[in-house]
């Protein structure tokens, strides 16, 4: 078998075995992400200072924590605590959590994108702040975080190969399992990479894409 076809056979190998396990712990992690991190942000606008600060540190924590030391402490440390979760769902966790503090300051720039004017207007047509934020000024902020989101969702995906420190079989995963069963690195690591080139450069148009279309509609300049 020549070099090509060894690399197709991994690559086949990988997109069937793995690519599945790595699709669901990034999307249902971004997903997770998203969710916190509206709230972060809802909290650090409308919040009063007490929980604004309180979630500016947790942010701050969950940003300087590295993902496979937080899949660790998911996996390996809270079971002494008596909480057990399996590898899957601690990999969704542990990359959620950080996700959501990422995805909480992509969503705040994009609320202070917003002009500050169309506050003013909304309180003056007698909307609350609440709905202020939640009819006028959010629809607008989440259309300019899309890019922003996108390109997370690219970062998960990739950090996703770090689930297989605890035992994740994902892409990753699967292309060490072929390496070591063919005593031969170069062509399954290759194949994996090549796997997610293609599929975060695609992630890359898209958010190219969307771009442009903001951009028509006045934003970003």
């Amino acid at each position: 078998m020549n070099s090509i076809e060894q690399l197709l056979t991994a690559l086949i190998i990988i997109v069937r075995y793995g690519l599945s396990n790595s699709i669901l712990v990034s999307t249902l992690a971004f997903f997770l992400g998203l969710i916190l991190g509206l709230i972060f942000v809802f909290i650090e606008v409308l919040g009063g200072r007490l929980a604004s600060w309180t979630v500016n540190l947790l942010v701050v924590i969950l940003r300087g924590i590295p993902p496979v030391l937080l899949l660790f402490i998911i996996f390996y440390g809270l079971p002494s605590i008596g909480i057990s979760l399996n590898n899957v769902v601690s990999a969704i966790i542990g990359l959620g959590l950080i996700s959501g503090a990422y995805q909480s300051q992509i969503l705040r720039s994009s609320i202070q994108a917003v002009a500050a004017r169309q506050m003013e207007a909304a309180l003056s047509i007698g909307l609350s702040k609440w709905s202020a934020y939640t009819s006028v000024i959010f629809p607008q902020a989440l259309r300019l975080s899309l890019p922003g989101l996108v390109n997370e969702y690219t970062i998960i995906l990739k950090d996703s190969s770090l689930a297989y420190a605890i035992g994740v079989v994902e892409a990753f995963t699967q292309a060490v399992h072929i390496a070591q069963a063919r005593f031969e690195y170069f062509t399954p690591l290759l194949a994996v990479a090549l796997l997610y080139l293609a599929i975060c450069f695609s992630l890359s148009q898209v958010v190219n894409y969307i771009y442009l279309k903001l951009r028509v509609l006045g934003y970003g300049q």
